[in-house]
């Protein structure tokens, strides 16, 4: 073990008196804090000097924690890249024709849409704008679709503005608003305010066809093939 002089211990002890913390003392003198502890250790501090080094440990903690939460907030920017990074080769799959494309339309409509026999025709159903957005994209690419025979028809809630909301689904549907249904209101909402002002009820895509119907029924079901 290193011996110390001991000049450099009454250094650190006069230090001590003087108020300074043990960090300040190690950062002072170069002698690490357990050493200095155990020198310093018998000294008495006033409660003037006391008040000092706690007002210095919160400042020390608050400074602390910023740090860390930098340190936090840079590697989750960093997880964000690297996931992005892994995900992004998928980015463009929805804008090209591909079986992968296909699938998907399928599996999305296996989720969302209306099963044969219950239903004889396509009906697909979703209140977030960007899943219709997709699965339209998605028919459109990879299925033959005559576009005069596409409906769309809107369940919204009692309080909502009918035409506008078939105005907007009509711009992101890209479907004439001509060829939408008349809409349905909730009556059981009626009485009651909407709460979500981004709410702009559910928008039913409906094309008159049981065999693309069947088709995508069948396609996204080709995902339970799963050999044991």
């Amino acid at each position: 073990m290193k011996r110390h002089s001991p000049k450099i211990v009454a250094k650190i002890i006069g230090l001590r008196k003087a108020g300074y913390s043990l960090a300040e003392i190690s950062h002072i003198t170069g002698i690490s804090k357990n050493t200095i502890y155990h020198w310093v250790k018998t000294v008495r501090l006033t409660q003037k000097q006391k008040a000092r080094l706690h007002k210095k440990e919160i400042r020390c903690g608050m400074a602390g924690l910023r740090k860390a939460h930098e340190i936090k907030k840079a590697k989750k920017i960093k997880w964000k890249r690297d996931v992005f990074s892994r995900a992004k080769k998928f980015k463009n799959i929805v804008n090209k024709k591909s079986a992968l494309a296909k699938l998907l339309c399928g599996v999305l409509y296996l989720c969302e849409g209306a099963k044969y026999p219950s239903s004889r025709q396509m009906i697909f159903g979703n209140a977030d704008p960007k899943i219709i957005k997709l699965f339209l994209c998605l028919l459109r690419n990879n299925f033959v679709i005559d576009e005069s025979k596409i409906r769309c028809r809107i369940m919204h809630r009692f309080d909502q503005d009918k035409n506008e909301l078939v105005k907007y689904w009509s711009r992101l549907a890209r479907v004439p608003v001509r060829q939408f249904y008349k809409s349905y209101a909730d009556k059981r909402s009626k009485g009651f305010s909407t709460k979500k002002p981004d709410y702009k009820g559910i928008c039913a895509v409906q094309y008159n066809s049981t065999d693309l119907q069947y088709e995508l029924q069948l396609i996204g079901e080709t995902i339970f093939s799963i050999k044991d």
